[in-house]
């Protein structure tokens, strides 16, 4: 089975847009009662990335209320937790027992499938959406504190568990099936990450779900920083608040020094340009200085030396005529 689906109502008659909808989200998300006033225009899309436990959707559709009522839970529930992290304005929360939120674009909520809920929603809807089973959050009887909160998502590890869902679902016709289980650990562990940020007194984060999720933030700050030349095993240890000596065991495992890794991720996204034809006006020079590559020279070498092969060879050798067999 493949490990992601798209569902968008554009192409679709507008009489059935609406009603195409409320099926794709009882049979892909979570079974509700929904009401619009949008049916001659409504739109909507989804796509949704299974990985196994966990699934990931980014979803967007046009203003709607959304019941889900004691009948449909006693009808079915899955036992999952629910996490809704907005890109948009305008949500309105309510659960049975009367509280209330309204879940702006940069807030996130937090609730289950088994308690009755309501979803008002005033605006265009976007946003993404993390379901899985309560049994894989380590703490689920503390969560159910944080229950149709509104939680702030711009701070804290929330742009990273934020930014991981966007690339994982951008990305999701790439995976492999080996991938998904690493790529459902993650989530896991900056969802638990996340909530413990909230600081709930009876949360016990894992100390080896602290290490990975620390190793998560490190990894991305590299990513977003790596066309910095003065990138260096020291600003990264400095921005998370440990010593180099402890950055660098974080990497023993994998035979790696931090430098390494810096070094081996500008290579790739250099090697990676190299290959793009829509690039091939840009000088080795550029390409390199962009991705932090100050030395000329120094990039030439290290670049035979990761793939054996200089990088103006490596350029002609991806030129489609290279490509093409001969006809002799």
């Amino acid at each position: 089975m493949d490990a992601y689906a798209d569902f968008r109502t554009e192409g679709l008659p507008q009489a059935e847009r609406f009603a195409a909808w409320q099926e794709a989200v009882d049979g892909g998300i979570l079974p509700a009662v929904m009401r619009t006033e949008h049916t001659d225009n409504f739109q909507a899309s989804a796509r949704m990335v299974d990985l196994g436990d966990i699934q990931v959707s980014a979803l967007g559709f046009t203003p709607l209320n959304s019941y889900r009522s004691p009948k449909l839970i006693r009808r079915h529930d899955p036992g999952q937790v629910i996490t809704w992290l907005s890109l948009s304005d305008g949500l309105g929360f309510d659960l049975a027992n009367g509280d209330s939120s309204l879940i702006d674009e940069g807030k996130a909520m937090i609730y289950n499938s088994w308690q009755p809920f309501r979803f008002l929603a005033r605006n265009p809807v976007r946003g993404l959406l993390i379901q899985m089973p309560v049994e894989l959050l380590p703490m689920p009887k503390a969560a159910t504190s944080l229950f149709g909160a509104a939680l702030p998502s711009q701070e804290g590890l929330g742009p990273l568990f934020a930014r991981y869902l966007v690339e994982l679902v951008r990305h999701a016709d790439r995976y492999r099936s080996t991938d998904l289980p690493r790529l459902s650990t993650i989530a896991v562990d900056l969802l638990t990450a996340f909530l413990h940020s909230e600081h709930l007194d009876d949360f016990r984060s894992l100390e080896e779900t602290r290490q990975r999720v620390l190793r998560l933030r490190i990894d991305d700050f590299i990513e977003r920083r790596i066309r910095n030349p003065d990138l260096s095993p020291q600003m990264v240890a400095l921005a998370h608040g440990i010593s180099v000596r402890a950055l660098h065991r974080m990497f023993e495992n994998e035979n790696l020094t931090v430098a390494r890794w810096i070094r081996h991720r500008r290579l790739e996204r250099c090697r990676h340009d190299l290959a793009d034809p829509l690039l091939a006006h840009r000088t080795l020079q550029r390409i390199a200085s962009e991705w932090g590559f100050t030395d000329p020279a120094h990039f030439s070498r290290v670049f035979r030396n990761a793939y054996g092969i200089s990088p103006k060879d490596y350029r002609a050798t991806q030129e489609p005529n290279s490509r093409r067999p001969s006809s002799s």
